[in-house]
C-alpha cells in the first residue's frame, strides 16, 4: 500500500489512478468536515467536490506533511468561499425595528443530535471542533489551516466541546 506522499507525487506526475486512490482514502473525512462546517449535506457535497477539484489542480503544490491536513485546508477555504458567495446583502432602513429572537423556544421545538448541536456553536468554534475532533487534525494543523493563533484554536476547541457536552447532556438527543 502506497503512502499519501507517494500517491501525491504520482498524481502530480499526471497519474489519475493515484489521485483516485487519494480521493477514495480521504473522501469520507473531507465530506465529514464539510458537512460539520455547513450543517447541510448538499452544501457539504458541493464543498467536497470543489475541494477535490482544487486539490487535483494544485497537487503539484503539496510539499509533504499530512495530506489529510492539506485536503482539509483546501476544504476549509472552499467553505469560506461558499460563505462569501452566499452572504446576502442586507440593507436596514433607518426606521427598522430589531426584534429579538427567542432561540431557546426554537431549540426546545427540535430534538438535537450532534449535527444540529454543531450548528448552534459560533462559527469559529464549529470550525475548530470539526477540524480537530471530527477530522482528527492537531491543534497546530488547524492553526495553520485557519491562520488563527494556536491558543485561539485551543480555546475554541475547548469551549466548543464543553458547549456540545452541556447541550447534548441536557437535551433529548436523537
Amino acid at each position: 500500500m502506497q503512502t499519501d506522499a507517494e500517491l501525491a507525487i504520482a498524481a502530480a506526475a499526471g497519474r489519475e489512478a493515484a489521485f483516485e486512490a487519494l480521493v477514495r482514502r480521504h473522501q469520507a473525512t473531507v465530506r465529514g468536515v464539510a458537512r460539520r462546517l455547513t450543517g447541510q449535506a448538499a452544501d457539504a457535497d458541493d464543498i467536497s467536490q470543489a475541494a477535490f477539484l482544487t486539490a487535483w489542480r494544485k497537487i503539484g503544490t503539496y510539499s509533504g506533511g499530512s495530506f489529510k491536513a492539506w485536503l482539509c485546508a483546501i476544504a476549509y477555504r472552499e467553505f469560506l468561499q461558499a460563505l462569501r458567495r452566499k452572504k446576502p446583502e442586507v440593507e436596514f432602513h433607518e426606521s427598522a425595528h430589531i426584534i429579538a429572537f427567542d432561540q431557546s423556544a426554537a431549540q426546545m421545538a427540535n430534538r438535537l443530535d450532534l449535527a444540529q448541536a454543531l450548528k448552534t456553536l459560533p462559527e469559529q468554534q464549529r470550525v475548530c471542533v470539526s477540524l480537530c475532533v471530527a477530522a482528527g487534525l492537531s491543534h497546530r494543523e488547524v492553526s495553520e489551516i485557519t491562520e488563527w493563533p494556536l491558543g485561539t484554536v485551543k480555546s475554541h476547541v475547548l469551549r466548543g466541546v464543553a458547549a456540545l457536552r452541556k447541550q447534548l447532556a441536557t437535551e433529548d438527543v436523537a
